[in-house]
């Protein structure tokens, strides 16, 4: 039996002006999986990430996120990771360097093996230089180094990420889609763009709130596409 990674049953989300978000998606992803989302702005790509990931309770429907019920919290952040859309959602520590270090302290790592990590990440992502600045003060490609970095420090079970390429330079989309095509997790990306979504296995086609496809992308009729405003 393939072990899970999450469980989505009849799952459906209304926001509080009433317009809808996700409307009866059943989903199941394996651990491992690679699956990328894709669809125009509004198809619900990001809700569907929110849900996925704890951060939204469906109004109808359950989540299980690795055998976990969206009740038991804790349990599901040590796990998983998101990286928004725009990391001024997500950053609020004094420098970079308290950002990268803000979920080992919480895990309580050695002091040892936290400086190990902030070593490590700041090299991928060229941040040595910025360790100490307030992320505030940063442009946006490079908080949105510092966000992802902040993600992968613990190396969670699942990470998801909603739009990562979006207003990067082209160094920091490489290593973006490196980390996409070879992490060691399950990993579920949001993305209106076609080649980041072929670095996935699986690929989910939304429109309005629905799951109109669910295959390969070779697999997807051209016209499915279209009709989603992918191409």
């Amino acid at each position: 039996m393939v072990d899970l990674a999450l469980v989505a049953r009849n799952v459906s989300y209304r926001y509080p002006d009433g317009s809808i978000g996700v409307e009866n998606v059943d989903l199941v992803i394996s651990k491992g999986e690679r699956v990328a989302i894709i669809g125009e702005n509004g198809s619900g790509k990001s809700t569907l990430i929110f849900l996925l990931s704890g951060l939204l309770k469906p109004n109808k429907g359950e989540v299980k996120i690795l055998g976990f019920s969206n009740k038991e919290i804790e349990e599901i952040r040590r796990r998983v990771g998101v990286v928004f859309q725009n990391p001024d959602d997500f950053l609020f520590n004094p420098t970079v360097r308290d950002e990268l270090l803000y979920v080992p302290r919480q895990l309580e790592m050695s002091k040892e093996e936290m400086e190990r990590i902030v070593q490590e990440i700041s090299q991928i992502f060229g941040l040595k230089d910025v360790l100490h600045k307030p992320p505030f003060r940063l442009s946006g490609g490079e908080k949105k180094k510092v966000e992802i970095a902040s993600v992968l420090v613990y190396k969670p079970e699942i990470i998801f990420l909603d739009e990562p390429t979006a207003n990067v330079d082209a160094k920091t989309r490489r290593i973006i889609k490196e980390i996409i095509k070879g992490y060691d997790g399950t990993v579920v990306v949001a993305t209106h763009e076609i080649d980041v979504a072929k670095l996935c296995e699986r690929i989910l086609v939304m429109k309005r709130g629905k799951i109109i496809a669910d295959s390969s992308l070779e697999s997807i009729d051209q016209a499915i596409l279209w009709e989603a405003g992918i191409i």
